[in-house]
C-alpha cells in the first residue's frame, strides 16, 4: 500500500477498505509467484488460483504478507498487455545516458540495447486501478551480435502488447535467436578468410562465450513476454 499511506489521513471508504484487505489478506493462500528469484527485492505477481486472487509486491513472496499489499479479485481485472521500454547508449555502463538522435543502420551493431518488460494490469480496484509490474530486475543490455551489413534495430520490440500479439513475437525472437547464431557463424568465416586464423584458443573461447551470453539474451526476452500472456491467461482466462 506505500510507506507513506501510514502519513495520510485516510477517509472512511478507506479505512474500510483497509480492513476488508487484511481479510482477504489472512485468508490469501498463495498458489505460485512469478517473478525473478535471484534478487530478493523484485517484484512478483503472486495468485491464489482457489480464491481467484492476486496481488503484485516487492519480493521475496515468503514475505509478501508484511507487506499489506492490495490484494485483489480477477474479475475486478479489466485488461492486462505488455510494454517493452527499447533504447541504446554507447557503452554497457549501468547507468549510461540514453542515446539520442537516428542511428545508421551501420551503427545498429555498435551500440548497446537495453529493456525494460513491463506487465500493465488495468483493474477497477478504486485503490490500485492500475498497476505496473516490472518483470526484469536488472536491465536487459546486449549487442547485437554476428550482424554487420544488414543489421536490425535492436530487438525492434518498443511498444504496448495485448496478449493476443506475444505469441507471434515470441517465435519472432525465438527465430531471430537462431538468425544470430547463424550470423556469427558467417562472420568467423568471413573474419578467417579475410584476416586469417590467427586467434588463440583462449580468444576463441573468450568470444564464443560473449556470443553465446548475447544470444541466451534474447531467450531471456522471449521468456519476460511470455509472462505477460501467463499472467494475462489466468486473469483473465
Amino acid at each position: 500500500m506505500g510507506l507513506f499511506d501510514k502519513f495520510k489521513k485516510k477517509s472512511p471508504e478507506e479505512l474500510q477498505a483497509i480492513e476488508d484487505n487484511k481479510k482477504l489478506l489472512e485468508e490469501f493462500t498463495m498458489t505460485k509467484a512469478l517473478g525473478v528469484k535471484k534478487y530478493p527485492v523484485a517484484q512478483q505477481f503472486i495468485y491464489d488460483q482457489d480464491k481467484r486472487l492476486f496481488c503484485v509486491v516487492n519480493g521475496p513472496a515468503e514475505e509478501f504478507k508484511e507487506k499489506e499489499p492490495w490484494i485483489i479479485s480477477y474479475d475486478q481485472v479489466e485488461a492486462v498487455w505488455l510494454e517493452v521500454d527499447e533504447w541504446w547508449t554507447e557503452t554497457d555502463e549501468k547507468y549510461e545516458k540514453r542515446g539520442y538522435g537516428n542511428l545508421k543502420m551501420s551503427d545498429f551493431c555498435k551500440v548497446y540495447w537495453r529493456y525494460n518488460f513491463y506487465t500493465i494490469i488495468q483493474t477497477n480496484h478504486p485503490y490500485a486501478k492500475t498497476i505496473k509490474y516490472k518483470m526484469n530486475w536488472n536491465e536487459n543490455i546486449f549487442r547485437l551480435p554476428g550482424f554487420h551489413i544488414m543489421a536490425h534495430r535492436g530487438l525492434e520490440l518498443h511498444g504496448k502488447y495485448e496478449c493476443s500479439q506475444i505469441d507471434e513475437q515470441v517465435e519472432r525472437l525465438e527465430k531471430f535467436a537462431i538468425d544470430c547464431d547463424k550470423a556469427i557463424k558467417t562472420e568467423k568465416k568471413i573474419d578467417k578468410w579475410l584476416k586469417g586464423d590467427n586467434d588463440t584458443y583462449f580468444d576463441k573461447l573468450i568470444k564464443k562465450r560473449i556470443d553465446d551470453y548475447y544470444v541466451n539474451l534474447i531467450g531471456n526476452a522471449a521468456k519476460h513476454i511470455k509472462r505477460t500472456n501467463t499472467i494475462g491467461k489466468i486473469l483473465l482466462g
